[in-house]
């Protein structure tokens, strides 16, 4: 798979172009029905409303369930019953966040005779990266600086690559830009000690740089939504839980039994995930495993981030979606809400057709949907993003975290991010469905350049 930095992405006016006439023509083929029968307008703005019901209403009962205690074991064992944990760290010009994660390492709670960090840098970093990596295993003995030379692969295939070096039974993995909560591998390592059948422990990321830009704030608030909330949940009712984001930990059986990292798929952590359900074995969320994280701070770092994770949830989908739901292995509760998951993967494309609904009405063609209500029902999902983020909000503020003031506000406005945001998911559905690009890995930029340090 193609390698590309942000910068190496620039918008392309031609493109820009021909996926507005591909969208275009998508919307003009949904609606054109309505010419021929006066009720297909209010049956498609029903459907919508449905959608959104669901997806809205979901992330209200995530964030409500989210209030409710996981099953977190207690952090019994000694540093002598402690088992050993090796660190895996995937770097390419990190220079600017990769000093706070080794720091972060250096301050973990944890016997450090039991730990050991990999990092793995790629020969091709144009920063300091390859400097920080050598200087830091020069300098403690917990580091090992790997070199990979080989060329392109993305994530998986660095992550892929740093494994052989990792040499416990208990491998973690977070980017580079992740900083571990000093409590962080304890807590994770109660869990594999609590159940043999759990093969893979999720934390959450928790955003901590929402004066960036206007798009930082949003997408921390968003992240705040979806890690603590949307993630959670699928945790509490037995759903299906994944380890999306940048930290998770794993038996080393994960490896041994279902191999690599697929190198092929944009999401190659929702992929793992649903090879850790297909042979029936637990994946847990607990959020009180906590690594810190950055948000893209530029539109064009943010695009091309939530593209390629959008891209790669269809990818995944298409390929789990028939099969997930069949699977002996799986639970019931696992399986509706796989279904769930991956139709929702896909089905945000479509909502672009619902901005030239709100227009219809102009020109004498009703719209008003089927539902009883339906205004009140609108109402609510105009306003459930500031409810959902205070429910949020309020736990951490319960449990210790903080929030700057400015997120507060951003909740208010979240809703212009999220519509904005379907831009992105009709761009990945066009290139991975009409156009079939091949898929380029495009790595995150960092809020700091590389060239300051």
């Amino acid at each position: 798979m193609e390698v590309k930095t942000a910068e190496e992405t620039s918008f392309s006016i031609r493109r820009i172009a021909v996926y507005t006439c591909i969208t275009v023509v998508l919307v003009s083929i949904i609606l054109s029905p309505a010419l021929l029968f006066d009720s297909y307008p209010r049956l498609l703005n029903t459907l919508l409303l449905v959608g959104l019901v669901g997806l809205v209403g979901r992330t209200f009962l995530s964030s409500l369930l989210s209030f409710r205690g996981g099953n977190t074991p207690e952090l019994t064992l000694s540093d002598a019953e402690l088992p050993a944990v090796s660190v895996v760290i995937p770097a390419y010009n990190e220079a600017s966040v990769l000093p706070d994660t080794i720091e972060a390492c250096l301050n973990l709670d944890y016997p450090t005779e039991k730990l050991e960090i990999v990092l793995c840098y790629e020969e091709d970093s144009v920063d300091r990266t390859a400097e920080i990596c050598r200087e830091a295993a020069a300098t403690h003995e917990i580091f090992t600086a790997v070199k990979r030379d080989e060329p392109g692969g993305g994530k998986a295939k660095a992550m892929n690559y740093a494994l052989p070096f990792a040499s416990h039974d208990i491998i973690a993995m977070i980017d580079a830009d992740h900083q571990y909560r000093p409590d962080a591998i304890r807590r994770a390592v109660a869990w594999f000690d609590s159940d043999e059948d759990i093969w893979c422990v999720k934390g959450r990321c928790y955003g901590i740089n929402p004066d960036d830009s206007l798009l930082a704030l949003h997408a921390t608030v968003e992240r705040h939504i979806a890690e603590k909330a949307d993630l959670f949940a699928r945790e509490v009712i037995g759903g299906f839980t994944i380890f999306g984001g940048g930290q998770a930990f794993f038996r080393s059986d994960v490896f041994e039994t279902l191999g690599d990292f697929d190198e092929n798929m944009l999401t190659e952590d929702i992929d793992m995930s649903s090879k850790i359900h297909a042979v029936g074995k637990r994946l847990v969320m607990d959020p009180s495993i906590i690594t810190f994280e950055e948000n893209p701070p530029t539109l064009q770092a943010w695009w091309s981030q939530r593209k390629r994770w959008a891209r790669g949830w269809m990818q995944v989908a298409v390929r789990y979606l028939p099969s997930i739901p069949r699977r002996e292995t799986v639970s019931v509760p696992a399986k509706l809400d796989a279904i769930y998951t991956f139709s929702y993967a896909i089905i945000p494309a479509f909502v672009v057709i619902g901005l030239p609904l709100a227009v219809l009405p102009r020109f004498g063609i009703e719209t008003a949907t089927y539902v009883p209500h339906a205004w009140a029902i609108w109402t609510a999902i105009g306003i459930s993003p500031v409810v959902v983020a205070g429910i949020i909000f309020f736990q951490d503020w319960r449990d210790g975290l903080s929030h700057q003031p400015r997120e507060y506000l951003a909740a208010v406005t979240l809703w212009f991010y999220l519509v904005f945001q379907t831009a992105v998911f009709v761009t990945a559905f066009i290139e991975e469905f009409i156009v079939e690009e091949p898929s380029v890995y495009v790595t995150t930029s960092r809020a700091k350049d590389p060239s300051d340090d």
